[in-house]
């Protein structure tokens, strides 16, 4: 480099992976890169480490060119491992009062859909739904990876493998408690899902992408590249305000079923407003200038 030669470092961008548009769009996008991506991820969530999937098939890609005029879109990854087996991956924030009936669902209708009119029930393929989860799903005393499988109740024998259902979630990973290099590979995964896009925790996403395995540093790489598409961009943000504006319809202050149209009290509204955002995986820092609330009173919600 010359003397008077400045260097200039563009700034790294990283958009939210905690965004569902963004990690598919990350995760399933058919390309190389993606599906590696994907099939470490997916290796690591299942500890398939001595039985690796080598090769994955997606049943729904994504192209941001279908999807850029939609907003209630389909955003889990629909993919078939080389070993015939049927996964259903998604990142999921908000909504999840109904979340795990829907991902039962989704694990028996895979399971049905495997197997054609007349086919043997021996033909059915495996069926495994992976959950990134970003708010409260179960109790504090069930871990932050819970895996769910057909059992005997008493003796937890299980009767079968052919669904498997996997919950991580991601505000139970205590990555400010412990430094990176003490956390699990599944662990330093989360906290780096979690904290990407956001700007106050940059420095701890760069330390968990020197400390972490390959499926950060190949997340990493592809989130960097896909965070400079202006398009998809603008594809997460009015997704996001819709999901805002959905939230805050259904707390808009009218009780139904009540002849004199009795209106909540404002304090009240800008309470359940706040919740149903919180609920929707709105940033604190929105919903604090849309409600009037501070900080503390949104988090005690």
């Amino acid at each position: 480099m010359k003397r008077n030669e400045i260097k200039i470092r563009k700034e790294v961008n990283r958009e939210p992976l905690t965004s569902d548009i963004i990690f598919k769009a990350v995760y399933g996008r058919d390309t190389p890169e993606s599906k590696a991506a994907l099939i470490a991820l997916l290796n690591l969530v299942l500890d398939r480490h001595n039985d690796p999937i080598v090769d994955i098939n997606y049943k729904n890609p994504f192209s941001i060119d279908d999807n850029y005029e939609g907003k209630t879109i389909i955003m889990d990854i629909k993919a078939e491992t080389n070993k015939g087996e049927l996964i259903d991956i998604e990142m999921q924030i908000g909504e999840l009062d109904i979340y795990i009936n829907r991902t039962v669902y989704y694990g028996c209708r895979q399971l049905s859909d495997s197997l054609a009119g007349g086919d043997d029930y021996g033909k059915i393929k495996r069926s495994i739904i992976i959950s990134f989860v970003k708010g409260k799903l179960f109790p504090r005393e069930i871990p932050y990876h819970s895996i769910f499988t057909l059992q005997e109740k008493q003796t937890k024998k299980e009767l079968s493998n052919i669904l498997e259902l996997h919950y991580i979630e991601l505000d139970k990973i205590r990555y400010n408690e412990r430094p990176a290099n003490e956390l699990s590979e599944l662990e330093k995964l989360g906290a780096y899902i979690k904290c990407s896009g956001n700007p106050e925790k940059k420095s701890y996403v760069e330390e968990l992408v020197k400390k972490g395995d390959e499926v950060i540093e190949m997340t990493d790489t592809i989130l960097k590249q896909i965070s400079e598409e202006d398009k998809l961009r603008e594809l997460r943000l009015a997704r996001e305000k819709w999901e805002m504006w959905v939230a805050m319809e259904k707390a808009a202050g009218y009780e139904t079923g009540k002849a004199d149209g009795e209106i909540k009290g404002a304090e009240s509204k800008a309470r359940e407003i706040a919740m149903n955002l919180k609920k929707a995986g709105i940033d604190i820092e929105i919903i604090a200038s849309n409600t009037g609330l501070t900080k503390d009173e949104i988090e005690q919600l």
